[in-house]
């Protein structure tokens, strides 16, 4: 990835694309101070690029959460997380060159097609925690896992993007670092967040992964954020538990996943290791043997 520094003065995005050698497309997102555009390369190559204007995103974002996203994105590299190949860091915007992901986010997804069949949902479900698992083994926590921050290249091919809230959950002596900054969408909050303590950021990274594959399954959400007092409480009566009994088509195993993700208890949440390694990932041995 190659990083560029420039002190270059207020000009539109556009302008910046065409000095930079690349062609801009349509608009693809749209934050509180950022856009994502498609661009194009000399070499017909299509890009995503987030631009953040610098002014509108106010000091805390500029001075905490800017340097850690561009620092995690520079040394983060995994078939199932958004690459970053460029980023070019001007006086009022940054502007961050990334992978193309055709067919948008996952949630754009299932409310164009509904949720997805159990084996399809394994499957592109496997890839963002795959993509987890990376960044835990790396001491790196993304939250803000939701499904408008997982997008689809091809036929079930899965990436992992948009690291602003991401940070590092050791100092530089080693020490683990607890959290107690809010980020994220309210729907994909664990308890612990909505009570207000301190938390492992790696551990609500999984009760978001929970919020995520029960979206896949129902293109519902498991807790109502309408009201956030009643959905912590919700959440605190383990509720998931009676909701999966009525999942009559569910397989046994991904039912224990889906309440295994999201068990209000952070002592006894699963950790990215043991759902990497759950059963119900895991192949059914009498019909590979049956087939060969």
């Amino acid at each position: 990835m190659s990083r560029k520094k420039t002190l270059l003065g207020p000009t539109t995005a556009r302008n910046v694309f065409q000095n930079f050698g690349y062609e801009a497309g349509k608009v693809i997102g749209t934050g509180t101070y950022s856009k994502v555009y498609v661009v194009t390369n000399q070499m017909q190559k299509k890009f995503a690029c987030k631009v953040v204007r610098k002014r509108e995103a106010g000091d805390s974002f500029i001075s905490k959460f800017l340097p850690r996203e561009l620092k995690i994105v520079g040394n983060i590299k995994h078939p199932n997380i958004v690459q970053v190949h460029q980023i070019i860091d001007m006086k009022h915007a940054v502007y961050m060159f990334m992978d193309y992901c055709e067919k948008g986010d996952l949630l754009e997804f299932i409310r164009m097609h509904g949720p997805f069949t159990v084996e399809q949902c394994k499957s592109i479900f496997k890839q963002v925690v795959d993509a987890v698992y990376y960044l835990h083994n790396l001491d790196v926590a993304h939250r803000d896992l939701k499904c408008e921050n997982v997008f689809l290249t091809g036929k079930n091919f899965a990436k992992l993007g948009d690291f602003g809230f991401a940070r590092y959950c050791r100092n530089k002596n080693g020490d683990y670092l607890m959290s107690d900054t809010f980020c994220g969408s309210t729907a994909y909050a664990a308890p612990e967040i909505l009570q207000g303590q301190f938390y492992h950021p790696k551990k609500y990274d999984i009760w978001a992964l929970g919020v995520v594959l029960h979206v896949m399954l129902t293109a519902t959400m498991p807790f109502d954020d309408a009201n956030p007092k009643q959905m912590l409480k919700s959440q605190l009566s383990n509720s998931i538990k009676r909701i999966t009994r009525f999942w009559d088509e569910c397989p046994q195993k991904v039912k224990e996943l889906q309440i295994a993700l999201l068990e209000a208890d952070v002592r006894k949440r699963i950790d990215i290791k043991g759902v990497v390694e759950h059963d119900c990932f895991k192949q059914d041995i009498s019909k590979i043997e049956s087939s060969t």
